[in-house]
């Protein structure tokens, strides 16, 4: 039997995506949070201020923002970041970011002394300070990307990885999807390093969509 380049590109395509799949659906516990090693005082300080600062920066481009995963633990448990981790995490909304020219938003952020790089196949900006040279390890805040799928009426995460996924919340823990209801605005702003940033309606609520297995656990301080 003949075997045609269309025939080859099919198999190697469908061959790609099952790849894709698979080591989505491999890592779907991979929403955790690890406990390592405290980080010094004036890192966390300084961490604490660029976050506020980049939320400052999302609010004048009307993009709604919110704490989560990690720096949500830390906001509920301590009013600050957790003191192992060496990043903060909000959130914010696809429907806000396109309605935005990406080459204005870039502009802005490097006007305040931010650079911002957009990773398509997680669907996450990761923004760091333009000169650093007070740290080991570099500032960093990472926006991570959701948007409303109507068909399940739910909160989904972005990224062309997931976009191969069938809207299944309940099958798919990698998508990380939770109620609308959740982030219906006026958001409540809460202490955060001394500084008010947004956080999800319901306190814990949103930490039991995006921690299934571990929502519960308590993570004590360890000094190394």
């Amino acid at each position: 039997m003949r075997i045609s380049p269309r025939r080859i590109l099919i198999v190697v395509f469908l061959v790609f995506l099952s790849f894709i799949i698979w080591s989505i659906l491999s890592n779907e516990s991979s929403s955790e949070f690890t406990q390592t090693c405290n980080q010094p005082e004036k890192f966390q300080h300084d961490l604490h201020v660029m976050t506020h600062s980049v939320h400052v920066v999302l609010e004048h481009l009307n993009i709604t923002n919110f704490l989560c995963y990690g720096s949500l633990w830390g906001q509920l448990r301590l009013s600050r970041i957790l003191p192992w981790e060496d990043k903060t995490v909000l959130c914010i909304l696809n429907e806000a970011v396109l309605a935005k020219d990406e080459l204005l938003v870039a502009r802005v952020f490097k006007s305040k002394g931010f650079i911002i790089s957009y990773d398509s196949i997680e669907g996450i900006y990761n923004i760091l300070q333009a000169n650093q040279k007070d740290h080991r390890k570099p500032l960093k805040v990472i926006l991570i990307v959701f948007e409303l799928d109507k068909v399940v009426d739910m909160y989904r995460r972005i990224g062309w990885k997931r976009r191969v996924l069938p809207p299944d919340c309940e099958t798919l823990s990698s998508l990380d999807c939770f109620p609308p209801r959740l982030i219906r605005p006026p958001l409540q702003r809460k202490e955060f390093g001394g500084k008010l940033i947004p956080v999800p309606r319901e306190g814990i609520e949103i930490q039991k969509y995006h921690f299934r297995d571990n929502w519960w656990k308590e993570i004590t301080y360890k000094n190394c």
